[in-house]
C-alpha cells in the first residue's frame, strides 16, 4: 500500500449509507470539516449490494463510523435484516440509524427498541426533522456524543499536484513546491535536504497558494521540521495579517470547500476502484454460475 493511500485511510471517518439528502445535504459535511468531523456519503445502487460496500469500507477504514438511512429502498431485503447481519458479522463495530420524523410515538419508540436493544446499533436511533436546517445541529451532536472527530482537532487533506505554494525566503530564494496536506490551520511542504532554511517559528510573508484552482495569499509561521525518506518535512500554521493563529475569515471560507473536494476526490478514488474490482469479481462469479447451470 502506497504512502499516499496510508494517509488517506488515516483517521476517524464517518460513512451516511444511503442518506436523504432533502433533509441531509451534503454542504454539511463540508460545515463539519471546521469542527474537526470527516463524513462522507455513500449511496446505494444496482451494481453492487449495499453490504459488499460496508464490508469494503470496514476493511479499509478501520476505524469508522457507519449511519444508515432506514428509510431509503432497499431491494430484496430490510433495513433491519442488513444491519442485524453486518452488527453481528462486527460485533465492535460502531453502528448508527437514522429516520425522517415518525407521526406516531409509538412507531418511533418501536424502532428504538429494534435497533437500539434487539439489534445493539451503538451510535443511536436519530430521528431527523422535517426541516433540514434543524438536522444540522442534530447531526452534529451526534457525531460530538459519538467522538466521530479522533484525534485530530483540525482534518488534514492529502494533496495531488494541483496544490501548490510560492513564496520568496531572505535566505533561500523563492521556493516554490507541492503542497503534501493541508487543513484550515496548517499545511506542509517536502523540499530536498538544505533547500529551505527556517528558524523554528520564524514567519513566512504573502505566502500564495493554488488549492484546486483556488488562488489566494496568506501569512504562516514554521510549526516543525521533520527529516522523511522524501526529504525534509517542513510544517507551517497559518497566521491572519492581525498575526494571530490561523487563516483570515475570507480565506478560510473559500478553502473550506476545496478541502473537503480533495477529502471527497480521494476517499471516492479509493472507494470506487475498490468497488468496481467488487463488482467485476461478482459479475464473473454469476456469469461462471449461469454457465454451471447450463451443463
Amino acid at each position: 500500500m502506497s504512502n499516499l493511500i496510508d494517509e488517506i485511510i488515516k483517521g476517524r471517518k464517518t460513512f451516511f449509507i444511503a442518506p436523504d439528502k432533502t433533509l441531509f445535504p451534503q454542504t454539511y459535511l463540508e460545515e463539519y470539516l471546521t469542527s474537526g468531523y470527516e463524513c462522507y456519503f455513500i449511496d446505494t445502487d444496482i451494481f453492487l449490494p449495499i453490504e459488499v460496500k460496508v464490508d469494503i469500507i470496514l476493511s479499509v477504514f478501520k476505524d469508522s463510523i457507519l449511519f444508515f438511512n432506514i428509510d431509503a429502498p432497499l431491494p430484496g431485503t430490510s433495513w433491519s435484516h442488513l444491519i442485524k447481519g453486518m452488527q453481528d458479522k462486527y460485533p465492535n463495530a460502531l453502528f448508527g440509524v437514522l429516520y425522517a420524523k415518525r407521526q406516531s410515538t409509538t412507531e418511533r419508540q418501536t424502532l428504538e427498541r429494534q435497533y437500539l436493544y434487539t439489534i445493539g446499533v451503538q451510535c443511536g436511533c436519530i430521528q431527523l426533522e422535517y426541516q433540514k436546517k434543524n438536522n444540522f445541529t442534530l447531526i452534529k451532536q451526534v457525531l460530538y456524543a459519538n467522538q466521530a472527530m479522533g484525534r485530530r482537532k483540525n482534518v488534514r487533506a492529502v494533496c495531488s499536484s494541483n496544490c501548490s505554494i510560492q513564496f520568496n525566503s531572505e535566505t533561500s530564494g523563492v521556493i516554490q513546491s507541492r503542497l503534501s496536506d493541508i487543513s484550515i490551520s496548517h499545511f506542509s511542504i517536502v523540499l530536498p535536504e538544505g533547500k529551505l532554511q527556517l528558524a523554528d517559528y520564524e514567519k513566512v510573508p504573502d505566502i500564495a497558494f493554488t488549492i484546486h484552482g483556488l488562488r489566494f495569499r496568506s501569512d504562516a509561521v514554521l510549526y516543525m521540521t521533520r527529516q522523511t525518506e522524501s526529504g525534509q518535512l517542513f510544517v507551517f500554521a497559518f497566521q491572519t495579517k492581525a498575526g494571530q493563529s490561523g487563516l483570515d475569515p475570507v480565506n478560510k471560507q473559500l478553502l473550506i470547500p476545496k478541502i473537503y473536494e480533495i477529502m471527497v476526490d480521494n476517499c471516492s478514488e479509493l472507494l470506487n476502484k475498490l468497488f468496481a474490482s467488487a463488482t467485476r469479481k461478482r459479475d464473473t462469479s454469476e456469469h461462471i454460475q449461469d454457465l454451471q447451470s447450463l451443463d
